[in-house]
This record gives structure tokens, sequence and C-alpha cells, in this order.
């Protein structure tokens, strides 16, 4: 287990679990999955926001959240709770990861449990991950070192 760090560090994990966010959001938006090529690594944005009684409400923190990283299956598993809903273009956010170095596929999850909602990137390589939070717009992001 690994917590997630408030800015970028530089401390990339090659196995485990980060964890990041606060429990005590429970209604949350996801508005977007984003990607971006950058040197020595690719990165995820995760947008989010917190809203009460349908309304965005400001907070400090995401969600709570779990990164998994398995170099031997070469997957990362983004997991968020805070009832997320999803208000994204599917297709838009597909359709931008097909051309990514480090990422060969992604696939958004169906949402199964009311309190949380999962998506998987299925990585060309066992590669390590830096994740990091940030508020202000709010959102999680995952850098992938390119190998």
């Amino acid at each position: 287990m690994h917590a997630a760090q408030p800015k970028k560090s530089g401390t990339y994990v090659l196995d485990g679990v980060i964890t990041g966010g606060d429990q005590a959001v429970n209604d949350v938006v996801v508005r977007d999955i984003r990607r971006a090529s950058n040197a020595g690594f690719e990165r995820i944005v995760v947008d989010l926001e917190a809203t009460r009684g349908g309304e965005p409400v400001a907070i400090q923190r995401p969600p709570y959240y779990q990164v998994s990283v398995n170099p031997d299956e070469r997957r990362l598993v983004f997991t968020v709770w805070g009832r997320p809903k999803l208000d994204f273009d599917a297709k838009r956010v597909l359709k931008a990861f097909r051309k990514s170095q480090v990422i060969q596929k992604i696939e958004l999850l169906p949402s199964l449990e009311p309190d949380t909602w999962s998506f998987v990137a299925e990585l060309k390589n066992g590669s390590p991950v830096e994740v990091f939070e940030l508020s202000n717009p709010l959102r999680v992001i995952v850098d992938i070192r390119n190998k």
C-alpha cells in the first residue's frame, strides 16, 4: 500500500495499490478522463466534481480512490468511491487512448456497485506509476513512466 501525493514528487510505484482522497466525500461526478504524452511519461487525468443535491460544491480533495498496478499482468485499475456518476463522452475517451504510447487498451467498466466505479488500462509494458491529486479543478493524476 502506498499513499498518493498532494503534488508531483517523482515517486513511482511498480507494483501495489496507491490510495488517496477523502472517504467523507460521497457524491461525485466523473467529468472526463484525459491523456497526454510528456517527456518520460504518459499522463492520465481523471476530472472530478463533487456535488451535493445535484449541485456542484467546492472541496479540497477528491473522494477516496485506489490505483492498483501490477507489472506481471501489465494493467492498472483505477477505482473511485463516492457514489460516482459518469458524465463524459466514453467514445471520445476510448478514441483518445488509441494514440497512447504506453496504454494498449482502456476499458470503461460498467457500474456494478452504487458506491464505486472503475476503469482498467492495459499497459504495453509493466511500467511504474506515480499518483497524485490536485484541486481547483478537482482531479486525480496518474503518470505512467515510459520504458
